[in-house]
C-alpha cells in the first residue's frame, strides 16, 4: 500500500499538470497566439494520454499473472496520440480535440476497471479528467 505523504505528492503533480492545460485554454479563450494555443493543448493533451499509458506498462510490470494483454493495452493512448500529432496535417483541431476528449474519457472508464483497488488514485483521476475534458469541451466550443 503506498503511503499518505506518496498520494499527498502524487496528487500534487497531477493538479500541477493541469497547469499547461489552463493556460493553453486560456490562450484559446483569449486569442493569444490562438491556433498556437490549441495545437500545444492537443500535443500535450496526448502526451498526458501517453503518461497514462505508460501507468499501465508499470503496472502490468508488477502482476504476477501473464501481463501481455495489459501491455498491448497500455499502448493504445501512445498510439491515439501520434496518430493524432501526424493527422494533425489532414484533420482539424477540432476533431482531433474531440478524439482526445473521448479518449480520456474512454482510458478513465478503463482504468475504474483495472485499477479498482487504488481509490485513491481513481478519485484522483476523476478529477483530473473531468477538468481535462471540460477544458477540451472550451476549446472545441469556441474552434467552432
Amino acid at each position: 500500500m503506498i503511503d499518505e505523504k506518496a498520494i499527498a505528492t502524487a496528487q500534487r503533480l497531477g493538479y500541477a499538470g493541469l497547469i499547461p492545460f489552463l493556460a493553453f485554454t486560456l490562450g484559446g479563450l483569449l486569442d493569444v497566439y490562438a491556433d498556437h494555443a490549441v495545437r500545444l493543448f492537443v500535443i500535450y493533451s496526448a502526451l498526458i494520454l501517453s503518461f497514462l499509458g505508460g501507468i499501465h506498462w508499470g503496472v502490468a510490470m508488477q502482476s504476477e499473472a501473464s501481463p501481455t494483454r495489459a501491455f498491448k493495452w497500455s499502448m493504445l493512448p501512445s498510439i491515439i496520440g501520434i496518430v493524432l500529432f501526424f493527422a494533425g496535417i489532414w484533420v482539424s483541431p477540432l476533431s482531433m480535440l474531440t478524439v482526445l476528449a473521448l479518449t480520456h474519457l474512454f482510458w478513465l472508464n478503463f482504468e475504474k476497471r483495472h485499477l479498482s483497488e487504488q481509490l485513491w488514485y481513481l478519485e484522483l483521476r476523476n478529477r483530473l479528467t473531468f477538468t481535462v475534458v471540460a477544458l477540451h469541451v472550451i476549446l472545441i466550443i469556441i474552434s467552432l
